[in-house]
C-alpha cells in the first residue's frame, strides 16, 4: 500500500510571484534545451544527452543572470525531465517531445 500527503500552500504574493518566475524560467531552459538538441542533431548529426547539458548549466546562469536565483537542482530537473521525455519517445511509449508554452 502507498500513502501520498497532500499539503496545501498559502503563499505570500512576493512567494506567488518568485514561484511563478521559476516556473517561467524552467519552461524557457526546457525549450532552449530541446532546441539545442534538434539544432545538433540537424547540423551535425550529434546527440546531446542530459550529461552534456547538466554540465553546461554553470555557464548558462553566467550568460543568463535571472536564472541564478534558480536552485540548480530544480534547472537539472527541468534537463531531467526533457530527457525523460526523448527516452520514452525513442522507447516508442510516447510521441515526440512538444515545446512548453506558456
Amino acid at each position: 500500500m502507498q500513502m501520498t500527503f497532500q499539503f496545501r500552500l498559502y503563499p505570500t504574493p512576493e512567494q506567488e510571484q518568485f514561484m511563478n518566475r521559476t516556473l517561467e524560467l524552467c519552461r524557457k531552459l526546457y525549450n532552449r534545451a530541446k532546441e539545442q538538441r534538434e539544432s545538433a542533431y540537424k547540423q551535425e548529426g550529434k546527440t546531446i544527452t542530459y550529461a552534456v547539458q547538466q554540465n553546461e548549466l554553470p555557464a548558462f546562469k553566467k550568460e543568463f543572470p535571472e536564472y541564478k536565483n534558480v536552485h540548480s537542482q530544480v534547472l537539472q530537473d527541468c534537463l531531467q525531465r526533457l530527457d525523460d521525455a526523448y527516452q520514452r519517445f525513442f522507447r516508442g511509449e510516447a510521441g515526440y517531445p512538444p515545446l512548453q508554452v506558456g
